[in-house]
């Protein structure tokens, strides 16, 4: 495949603008989460450092199994391997750091920290996977039953995959601290184990009974059951939390999400899906309608039927790619419902801004000295 490690901004501009946006927007802020850590304690470092290992470690893996591999990252400037971008370890730094140290803020510990971080990781998430997906920062498998059901072009399971990645994460985190607040390098090194073996483990072992709710296959109902419960263990340890005072050492990780919050709004309200060109490795092309079964035992069409699918782009602007192509252009499609999609990114963000501020304390009123 003709892949590059380093792509010039200047020729990433041209072809996909909002994408750098989001490449740099993410590098900018797995820097500032580590700036925070290390500016605070030592458990932090440890979230920092065990959010990299296990999310990327849970990125090879998925894209290593065929029968659940269904996305393709595009080609950004900085490319670790032909199918995995720099900004996508940075991405799982943010999602998982920021939610984990925010929420310990609060003094949530054991099961309620886990679902508590799941909840805000899912709303960290959220515009995130809407603004990406529509404006080809990856393509999903076309006939995947466990992607099949979307809220504002994002599958209902990949919220879910969030909500129990980030809680796992978190639980293991609290689990690794409880004897040892101070973190020891001894346990620095087994938690860092953990986080890195188990959080997919823990994580598989909660989807693999909600997506039966569905048939089989992660949709509405496993996310909403998914959502109900881990709001439900996080209300039972409402005991325990409070609301913080700011601290000057948690500036730059406030700011930090403000600016996720902003700049994905910004993405959103900026640029046409219909100017984005994606070229890169996507779904293998071939035969029409060849069956194949996932590793749920759910069929799907083992190749992108290049006459009939029904994704977010097409090949209006390039030529269709031919049979067992893997490297090809998508282009983008433009928006059927921009007011109501643009309406859901907006008001995601906003609540961004205002949960990660009240777990950081900023919308607390001073105490009396």
């Amino acid at each position: 495949m003709p892949w590059t490690a380093l792509r010039s901004p200047l020729e990433q501009w041209a072809v996909m603008p909002s994408f750098l946006l989001g490449e740099l927007l993410f590098i900018g802020l797995a820097t500032a989460a580590l700036v925070h850590a290390l500016r605070t304690e030592r458990a932090h470092l440890l979230a920092w450092l065990g959010a990299l290992v296990a999310g990327t470690a849970n990125d090879l893996i998925f894209m290593a199994l065929p029968l659940v591999d269904n996305f393709w990252h595009a080609q950004a400037t900085v490319m670790l391997t032909p199918r995995l971008p720099l900004y996508i370890p940075c991405l799982y730094v943010c999602f998982l750091y920021y939610p984990t140290v925010a929420v310990r803020r609060g003094g949530a510990r054991g099961l309620a920290a886990g679902a508590l971080t799941g909840l805000c990781a899912a709303l960290f998430y959220a515009p995130f996977d809407i603004v990406g997906a529509k404006l080809l920062w990856w393509t999903w498998h076309d006939t995947d039953l466990p992607i099949a059901e979307r809220i504002l072009g994002a599958p209902a399971s990949s919220t879910l995959w969030v909500l129990t990645f980030a809680g796992s994460f978190a639980w293991l985190l609290d689990r690794a601290l409880a004897r040892d607040p101070k973190v020891s390098a001894r346990t620095f090194g087994l938690g860092l184990l953990m986080l890195a073996g188990l959080t997919t483990v823990v994580m598989v072992l909660q989807i693999t009974p909600l997506q039966q709710l569905d048939g089989g296959a992660p949709g509405y109902v496993a996310l909403a059951t998914g959502i109900v419960a881990y709001a439900a263990l996080a209300w039972r340890g409402r005991a325990r939390l409070s609301i913080p005072e700011p601290r000057p050492t948690d500036r730059v990780a406030w700011i930090a999400i403000l600016v996720h919050a902003a700049v994905l709004l910004t993405i959103a309200l900026s640029f046409d899906p219909a100017t984005h060109r994606s070229t890169g490795v996507h779904q293998t092309v071939g035969e029409c309608y060849v069956e194949a079964q996932d590793v749920t035992g759910l069929t799907r069409h083992l190749y992108l039927c290049a006459d009939d699918y029904d994704e977010g782009f097409s090949f209006d602007c390039a030529a269709t790619p031919v049979d067992g192509a893997r490297w090809y252009t998508v282009c983008g499609r433009p928006h059927d419902a921009f007011g109501a999609w643009a309406t859901g990114v907006g008001a995601l963000t906003l609540a961004i801004a205002l949960v990660f501020s009240l777990l950081f304390g900023r919308l607390s009123p001073p105490r009396a000295r």
